[in-house]
């Protein structure tokens, strides 16, 4: 039954959902913008008089068990608060699902309707407000399509009905991510600069570090130079400035040569940089890029954000940019692009996006700012390097709505390596994040450092990703063995179907500070990944963390039957649907769960010595019911389940040696560098 509204009331049946609505905010005929396609209400926030700034109460939820909700801690990120009160919903609220004590789960989703920007709170009486912002204090209006409302039973089912929704509602900028190509670069294996290097590198440190990777034989495909190779110019005030699209003294003034020998001698294929959205973290020098109008802006960030973060106008890079005006901002990245394009660069990763919000004033509010940026910086992308384009600090909805050219983006804020507190809250936030935005752009859970000694957490939680994997390994500081479980010997990385995301039971509860472990999980075709951390680390909780493991753990996994392996057990064994599997885990520790349907008494595993073995089964066919042919992605140990032994196991004309274990039903065959990638088995 669809959700209605009844006065001051959302109603489902005889059920109300939510109750306390503010007058203005409704969905009456002829002030509705009803979802034509019946997944939920957009709500229409009416003020009687213009503001810049909007604030009405969403009411209360009767029903309300728990909750999760992504909000921004500063301008650039969001992070996950689970709780069991509206109250404790914090500023910034960019999505929130509620589950229902009743059954069934809502979800609200705050909009764009130019020139507001909607986020929600909590308030202290327990009802939910919606606030709206326009960013510029000379810019107001009456309101507009604030807030999207859905109900459901199934809360993955009823995200990806709400994303559909909201995609038709918001028009043509607003295009989900299964519409969107995937860069082409997100398939190989990479490597950052910046944990390496941070602003100090240079043309030789980059040289030593991809000479180290060719020395360890895992090479990466593709390379970001990040932060430190641009020319700056520091003002006597601190802001620092983009004077020059040259590279600095570092790189000898230009970035051709670097390149070259990135891509001719250490097998790099897509070569990206690093700039940020307005030139460098100050903006742009006009004394030194003359040509663009470059106007003195003072940074005004929201009453949402300066609610986490009260002197984020002053601190960090400044409290004055040197923005490139709207009516310039096209020709400034056509110039910048093509010049880099012209030395072999391939793409750009685009940092510091969402500051762009805080910009807005007398530029007509930070909805039309960031989307004439966006247009720009898109279509600069698109023409000089096919698309290839890492969004970054860009977690405002700006990004996430508005971008129809581009699909990657990060989700959480960086690798941290000197903060041991950081690594689970990490994956926590990349895979809560992912839920909602992940149907929108394809989340980037950032580099890692492989011989860290939280390297092998992060490597899991990248296998599960389904985004790229890249490192930001220093010089000869490798974890070759565990680089091998993420990367083929082609260089290719296996990725998941989708975003991670975190399981059913783990949606509503934070296991950084509650004793449950972290629950993620991702499809393979037929097969489910399942990944269980423990992650009360961040929370300085050492003790163990038990919990269970079952195939309805994976939505739309199929089967009754299930071969299940466990990775680092090494452990091969066969689960029924509702069969649960437990474990406990100790500080930092974690397990990888395969879990492939049993058909016809069989079920491939894939490469046992990768993190994503299922992804590496190519192609599987049967020729009646006694043999099978299956096309794998890489050499080394073939796992499968099998209730009996084969009679052969051939890779083209060669017959090969396998073991097979009747207590387990585990068929292992070892395939060599040299040998064929495809196995017929018979039985």
């Amino acid at each position: 039954m669809a959700i209605v509204q009844l006065g001051r009331s959302l109603v489902e049946g005889d059920r109300i959902l939510s109750s306390e609505l503010d007058a203005g905010l409704n969905c009456d005929p002829g002030d509705a913008e009803p979802d034509a396609g019946g997944e939920g209400l957009f709500l229409r926030a009416r003020a009687p008089r213009s503001a810049s700034r909007l604030a009405l109460s969403v009411g209360r939820i009767p029903e309300l068990r728990r909750f999760t909700a992504c909000h921004r801690y500063e301008p650039y990120w969001m992070k996950p608060r689970a709780g069991t009160r509206l109250e404790q919903v914090p500023s910034e609220s960019q999505f929130l699902l509620a589950e229902l004590s009743g059954g069934g789960w809502l979800v609200y989703v705050p909009l764009l309707d130019e020139p507001f920007r909607f986020s929600l709170r909590g308030r202290p009486d327990g009802c939910l407000e919606l606030l709206a912002e326009t960013g510029d204090p000379h810019q107001g209006g009456f309101g507009g399509v604030g807030l999207f409302v859905a109900w459901g039973e199934d809360p993955f089912e009823l995200v990806a009905r709400g994303a559909r929704a909201v995609s038709r509602r918001l028009g043509s900028r607003c295009r989900l991510r299964s519409d969107k190509p995937v860069p082409d670069f997100v398939d190989s294996f990479g490597w950052c600069t910046w944990d390496a290097f941070y602003q100090e590198v240079s043309a030789e440190k980059l040289r030593a570090g991809l000479a180290a990777f060719q020395a360890s034989g895992v090479t990466p495909g593709f390379v970001i130079l990040d932060d430190g190779w641009q020319t700056e110019h520091a003002l006597a005030t601190g802001e620092r400035r983009l004077a020059s699209f040259a590279a600095n003294e570092k790189f000898g003034g230009d970035l051709r040569q670097c390149i070259a020998e990135a891509k001719q001698h250490f097998g790099v294929r897509t070569f990206l940089v690093w700039h940020a959205v307005i030139g460098y973290w100050g903006g742009v020098d006009p004394e030194g890029l003359p040509g663009y109008s470059v106007v003195e802006q003072p940074r005004r960030f929201g009453e949402g954000i300066l609610t986490h973060m009260p002197r984020c106008n002053e601190e960090w890079w400044g409290g004055l940019v040197g923005l490139v005006p709207e009516s310039e901002i096209g020709r400034f990245y056509d110039d910048y692009h093509r010049q880099l394009a012209e030395q072999g660069v391939d793409g750009v990763k685009v940092d510091n996006q969402a500051g762009l919000e805080a910009l807005g004033a007398r530029q007509g509010g930070r909805v039309r700012l960031g989307r004439r940026y966006r247009e720009a910086l898109e279509a600069s992308v698109q023409r000089h390097f096919a698309g290839r384009l890492i969004n970054c600090m860009a977690n405002a909805q700006e990004t996430y709505y508005g971008s129809p050219g581009s699909t990657l983006t990060r989700t959480s804020i960086d690798f941290f390596p000197r903060r041991p507190e950081s690594h689970s809250a990490h994956l926590y936030a990349n895979a809560q994040v992912g839920l909602w935005f992940g149907q929108f752009m394809l989340p980037d859970w950032d580099m890692f450092q492989s011989a860290h000694e939280w390297g092998a957490f992060h490597a899991a939680g990248r296998a599960l990703s389904g985004g790229p994997v890249y490192v930001s390994d220093k010089p000869g500081e490798h974890d070759l063995g565990l680089l091998r479980k993420l990367v083929c010997s082609d260089g290719s990385v296996l990725r998941g179907d989708g975003p991670g995301l975190p399981t059913l039971d783990t949606l509503c509860v934070d296991p950084t500070c509650e004793r449950v472990p972290l629950k993620i999980w991702n499809r393979s075709g037929k097969a489910g990944l399942l990944g269980v951390f423990h992650a009360l680390y961040a929370a300085g909780q050492a003790e163990p963390v038990s919990g269970t493991v079952c195939a309805s753990d994976v939505p739309g996994l199929q089967g009754e039957r299930f071969a299940c392996y466990e990775h680092n057990a090494q452990r091969l064994s066969e689960l029924a649907r509702a069969q649960a599997h437990r474990l406990s885990l100790r500080e930092r520790e974690f397990e990888l769960f395969s879990l492939v349907p049993i058909e016809r008494g069989f079920a491939a595993l894939g490469l046992s010595d990768k993190f994503n073995g299922p992804a590496a089964v190519r192609a599987l066919h049967w020729q009646g019911d006694d043999q099978c042919r299956i096309v794998l992605a890489d050499a080394g140990e073939f796992l499968a389940y099998s209730e009996r032994p084969p009679r052969l196991v051939v890779s083209e004309t060669e017959a090969l040696v396998f073991r097979y274990d009747r207590a387990s039903r585990a068929l292992r065959v070892t395939l060599g560098p040299q040998q064929a990638r495809e196995l017929v088995l018979t039985w």
